[in-house]
């Protein structure tokens, strides 16, 4: 059962393309993040050049960004992680602090406004019904990886409390590549009456990462280990801060009507020291959302209808500095910028006597940018405002059932995205009058079901992906880059996923499953012209062509349990004239743990992972359009792990 679309229901019946991720398979590589589970998922390529930068690509949107995730959407518990201008950082969260993970694929804005590429609805973990624990763990790694974990859960028929505390240090395969993260976080959920319910969530993450950036080929061939040489040089690295905090409340009326409505804050503060100068941030964001939902049936017709609503409001500031030898420097800028987004949705859902399933949706968006510079060295000043103006996104989908649990579904919706900062920007910081938010249309098409007395779950989904107004991030120098909308893009795609239970389901404590799941992307410029040059029929950068992964696991009423996974990742441009191609890998990553309840009161958990089993060579992350500078090669690569392993162990006491 899913609720991505704002409605409980099966996933099978569901009118669109949503994979589920619980945490069990989000920590199946590593229990730091869930990068590279996600890359298991249909039609999503993760890149992850260390855990600390990442760039997820979902149906090809956001694979031309540069370092970050953007033209996706992301929530927490419906706080927001993506910031006023759409970049999105999930990395962050533990995957300790996650219960499971809905991945819509494709523009969802008709519900969660401007999300192009599609939408990631993390939810918190939460302790259930009367369940008590305290849990230790502690696990440890290749490269110095060594991580401390505690959990704490209490629940009653009125109250559930989780809180999580854990401590993360590597010292990282390449050259100036520390990692040290410290996350809290609690959950408190409150049944205040039969009818109403309290949520809180709060969650703390400090983290200390070196940067090791990216290599030309000749290093990235014979010396991966390094860092890349002016990186090295100035020990570049970030130190950042960020709290997520949100209050919800959700109040049922009658059995017909209920309302959810939260509030939200998020603070982040970062310095980060580069080779051409020295960063800081920090952001306030707050906001608030809201949704009334209404259900009737009558003569065998279904009905719900979602209205509601999201105002969203980050206060942006940023200055740069020289970097005098790893020493800060004179002020180079300083700058401000609040972003307000206001988005309205409303949804219909009507299923009919013969089970056919209608759904219309429609979002009201708004988005605007106020700019000012604070610092000028000749005396302009370069402040002003910005407005995309009132964007409608619609969604039609449909789905029918042709037997109980064999489900056709078709949609068409509309989706979009605003520039992110440095788009909306020149290179002299004066506001770019030109750039407008990428435009899109997907058409899909699908079934899914589950056959063979329910032991095979199968998900099909053809889509083709019209994208107008593409922005392209021009490099004009070392660091520095304007958008233009510069061309169009058709991603067609196939998405095949698979998943069987050998076994009977009346088989307890015993799993025996298999999954299978592969993505061709056929991304291609329609119309691209950029400095002169056409690359009309050129196929989009950054996303390979073919991804294939298979997978078993198994779990044996001993206590023993353990997976097998494969993926195969194509060959993938790397420049827009299509003349750099990455090359294609295939790797091989392997579990096998022990969990046992000794007593009444306690179980123990022992694992171990062996990751890149055959010590496959392979970038984990590309820079697309890398540039030379000063008569360097260009930097396009960033290595992948060889072999690596972790083995580690929990013990809980329940209460």
């Amino acid at each position: 059962v899913i609720s991505a679309f704002e409605g409980k229901q099966r996933i099978i019946e569901s009118p669109g393309s949503i994979a589920l991720l619980p945490q069990k398979e989000m920590k199946i590589d590593n229990d730091i993040y869930f990068i590279p589970s996600l890359n298991r998922v249909t039609g999503i390529y993760a890149h992850s050049g260390t855990y600390n930068t990442n760039r997820i690509t979902i149906r090809g949107i956001g694979s031309r960004s540069l370092f970050i995730t953007s033209k996706i959407r992301a929530y927490y518990d419906n706080i927001p992680l993506t910031t006023g201008d759409g970049e999105t950082t999930v990395e962050d969260i533990d995957p300790n602090l996650i219960d499971r993970m809905e991945t819509i694929k494709g523009p969802s804005s008709s519900l969660y406004g401007a999300g192009l590429g599609g939408t990631l609805l993390i939810s918190s973990e939460s302790p259930s019904n009367q369940e008590r624990y305290l849990r230790y763990s502690i696990t440890g790694g290749s490269y110095g990886y060594l991580k401390n974990d505690l959990s704490f859960a209490y629940g009653n028929d009125k109250n559930r409390l989780g809180v999580v505390m854990n401590k993360i240090k590597s010292n990282g395969y390449r050259e100036n590549n520390k990692f040290d993260r410290f996350t809290g976080g609690i959950h408190f959920k409150s049944y205040l009456t039969n009818k109403t319910t309290l949520n809180f969530l709060s969650t703390f993450i400090g983290l200390n990462a070196q940067i090791p950036s990216s290599l030309n080929r000749e290093m990235y061939e014979t010396n991966p280990e390094a860092a890349a040489p002016n990186w090295a040089e100035a020990e570049g690295f970030e130190d950042n801060r960020k709290f997520i905090s949100g209050l919800g409340i959700n109040h049922i009326f009658n059995e017909n009507s209920s309302l959810d409505a939260s509030v939200f804050y998020t603070w982040r503060d970062l310095y980060e020291r580069r080779p051409f100068n020295i960063l800081e941030e920090n952001v306030n964001a707050t906001g608030t959302r809201i949704k009334y939902e209404y259900k009737n049936e009558w003569k065998g017709y279904k009905f719900n209808l979602v209205v509601g609503g999201e105002y969203f409001i980050d206060f942006y500031k940023w200055q740069t500095y020289e970097n005098n030898d790893n020493e800060q420097g004179e002020l180079l800028s300083d700058n401000k910028e609040s972003r307000e987004n206001i988005n309205g949705f409303i949804k219909t859902d009507l299923q009919f006597p013969f089970k056919t399933f209608l759904t219309i949706g429609l979002n009201i968006n708004s988005t605007n940018y106020d700019y000012q510079s604070l610092f000028s060295i000749d005396g302009s000043d370069n402040s002003g405002d910005y407005s995309f103006g009132t964007t409608f996104s619609p969604r039609l989908a449909i789905s029918h059932p042709v037997t109980p649990n064999i489900f056709v579904y078709g949609n068409i919706s509309n989706g979009f995205s605003p520039p992110s900062l440095a788009e909306t920007l020149t290179p002299s910081g004066s506001i770019n009058p030109d750039i407008k938010p990428d435009q899109g249309i997907n058409y899909e098409a699908g079934t899914k079901g589950m056959v063979f007395r329910n032991k095979l779950f199968y998900d099909i989904a053809y889509f083709s992906m019209h994208i107008s107004d593409l922005i392209v991030a021009q490099r004009v120098g070392e660091d520095e880059f304007i958008g233009i909308n510069a061309g169009k893009t058709i991603n067609n795609g196939l998405e095949v996923s698979l998943k069987y239970n050998f076994l009977p389901q009346s088989s307890r404590n015993t799993e025996f499953t298999g999954f299978i799941t592969y993505t061709l992307a056929n991304y291609t410029f329609k119309e691209f012209v950029q400095a002169g040059n056409d690359y009309s029929g050129n196929e989009l950068t950054g996303v390979p062509k073919n991804v294939f992964n298979a997978g078993l696991a198994f779990r044996i009423r001993c206590g023993i349990y353990g997976n097998l996974n494969y993926q195969f990742v194509d060959e993938m441009p790397m420049r827009d004239d299509n003349s750099v191609y990455s090359d294609p890998y295939q790797l091989t990553n392997f579990k096998l743990g022990y969990l046992k309840r000794l007593s009444d009161h306690f179980e123990i958990n022992i694992h171990g992972i062996l990751n890149n089993v055959f010590n496959e060579k392979y970038a984990s992350m590309i820079s697309v359009n890398a540039a030379s500078f000063g008569g360097n090669l260009p930097r396009y690569y960033y290595p992948g792990l060889p072999r690596n392993f972790f083995l580690g162990a929990e013990i809980r006491y329940n209460f």
